[in-house]
């Protein structure tokens, strides 16, 4: 067996242990910003997937009717959401043909979330 020398050493120094935990800080920092940017993303995704139900559920009222009306526009809300909609009926070639334009937008900010177009045959009104 060897005697133990006075100046020998064992396990990590100061220096060592602080980078370790700078490093282990650094993965951390970057891991939070990953969650929040994806928590962002999700909420963003169902904003739109409600904006495009609230479009269909729209769209479909406007086929409904017996006759086609322009120009209409109004606020839906769904799901606790409030969604700015417009609709714009435009002739075509075919006199008997209109194409039908629906946009739905963020009420709050103005961003438009969904569109929906369709063709309808029919008169105007």
């Amino acid at each position: 067996m060897k005697p133990r020398s006075a100046h020998s050493q064992s396990g990590f120094s100061l220096i060592e242990v602080m980078m370790a935990l700078m490093v282990l800080a650094l993965g951390g920092i970057g891991m939070l910003s990953l969650m929040q940017t994806s928590t962002r993303n999700a909420a963003a995704i169902q904003e739109r997937a409600l904006a495009v139900i609230a479009a269909e559920n729209l769209l479909n009222q406007a086929l409904l009717e017996p006759r086609i009306r322009g120009g209409d526009a109004g606020v839906y809300e769904l799901a606790g959401g409030s969604y700015a909609w417009q609709l714009l009926v435009e002739p075509t070639t075919d006199r008997d043909l209109f194409r039908m334009i629906l946009r739905v937008n963020a009420a709050d900010t103005g961003n438009e979330l969904a569109r929906l177009e369709t063709f309808r045959r029919g008169s105007g009104g």
